[in-house]
């Protein structure tokens, strides 16, 4: 089923000129998939290989992220799946600049991307699966036009098993590539005599929409004792539709002086690193960068267990893991964490050598780099 890059080491890709290659995303609005495709793409520039990004709609915060790493950034300034003016657009772009291989992120550009580059002189084209998503208007044009992909990638085992199951795609047509993660150049400092002073700060990051429930960390917090829910403060980081109505639950239930929805924060690491817990409610996930980010900064992570999650978050061990919507679960986790300072640093601990041992950007462009070379090296590609 999984067919990872042979470089394993986490050693640096060697820098050597590549075949050309364009990455195709929905958007560039700041989100996970959107900063590991920048990753990705700058990981392959900085190796000497051609690197184009094409946006289906506009450049967003990460646009000019990328441009400044010397990647060329185009948008298409399209709408939704039904603006068929993005097939042509990017199929306009793909004739301009002679790629050999297209890889696209997320659901509308996986779409756009295979129907653009048919017949013309791309080469090779990848699908990016980000989370195993099982809602008819996903799989139905994913089935529909999976005989124009050439490949696909997904995030982790778990989507990769799912996705396949879903979409009826072969073994041998799907490989598996983590995200990374950045190390900080000071690792975090751990201690086993760590005290319960002061109040208990619980961060939660990521968009506020309904896959990511974060209205399940206002339940989990009514939930807890009254005498620990006192000590604790809730940080929320992250714009999106569910914004005012998370701050008008929050002022109905008496929470206000606890919890605090901030908006967007691009210093979200430096959050990590004043907090003790971080907390991800999600309904679904593929690897989400932000657990991962957590584990490198040396921050226990409570997450509900879906998707991709345990393949990085072992229960008790590296981490927290409960039942998706099972908030009751979720205030038990958090009354474990912050009634227990020292096994909150031996779980930190532990994430961060996994992180560091498993999950590294090196790593990942190195297997995307070797992957690409394969597929291009098959008399099979287009």
């Amino acid at each position: 089923m999984v067919h990872p890059g042979t470089q394993s080491d986490g050693s640096s890709p060697e820098n050597t000129i590549g075949p050309s290659v364009v990455f195709c995303i929905t958007e560039l609005d700041p989100g996970g998939a959107e900063h590991a495709m920048a990753r990705f793409a700058t990981g392959l520039h900085q190796m000497g290989w051609p690197v184009k990004v094409v946006s289906l709609r506009d450049q967003g915060a990460i646009g000019g992220i990328i441009r400044e790493s010397g990647v060329p950034v185009e948008s298409l300034n399209c709408g939704t799946l039904l603006d068929v003016r993005a097939i042509w657009r990017l199929r306009r772009v793909l004739n301009r600049v002679s790629a050999d291989v297209l890889i696209c992120f997320l659901h509308q550009a996986n779409v756009v991307g295979r129907l653009a580059a048919w017949r013309t002189g791309v080469r090779c084209v990848v699908s990016g699966i980000r989370v195993a998503d099982r809602r008819r208007t996903v799989i139905l044009p994913d089935r529909l036009t999976r005989c124009l992909t050439d490949h696909y990638v997904a995030v982790s085992h778990h989507v990769a098993r799912t996705h396949s199951q879903l979409c009826f795609i072969p073994s041998d047509r799907m490989t598996v590539i983590c995200n990374g993660v950045d190390l900080p150049e000071t690792p975090p400092s751990f201690s086993d005599s760590a005290a319960a002073d002061g109040p208990f700060r619980v961060l939660f990051v990521g968009r506020l929409t309904d896959q990511k429930r974060p209205q399940d960390l206002i339940d989990a917090v009514q939930q807890l004792p009254d005498s620990l829910r006192k000590n604790v403060t809730v940080d929320i980081l992250g714009d999106g539709p569910l914004k005012q109505r998370l701050q008008d639950t929050i002022e109905a239930a008496g929470l206000a002086r606890a919890m605090h929805v901030h908006g967007f924060r691009s210093d979200a690491r430096e959050w990590m690193r004043r907090s003790d817990v971080l907390v991800l409610p999600s309904a679904w996930e593929g690897l989400p960068n932000v657990v991962l980010e957590a584990m490198a900064c040396g921050l226990p992570v409570i997450s509900s267990a879906v998707d991709g999650v345990p393949e990085a978050i072992e229960d008790g061990v590296t981490g927290w893991l409960f039942p998706p919507g099972d908030c009751q679960e979720l205030a038990r986790c958090l009354q474990e964490a912050a009634q227990n300072p020292q096994q909150r640093q031996q779980i930190a601990r532990a994430a961060y050598d996994r992180v560091r041992h498993q999950f590294c950007w090196d790593r990942s462009i190195g297997q995307l780099a070797d992957l690409i070379r394969s597929l291009l090296s098959r008399s099979g590609c287009r």
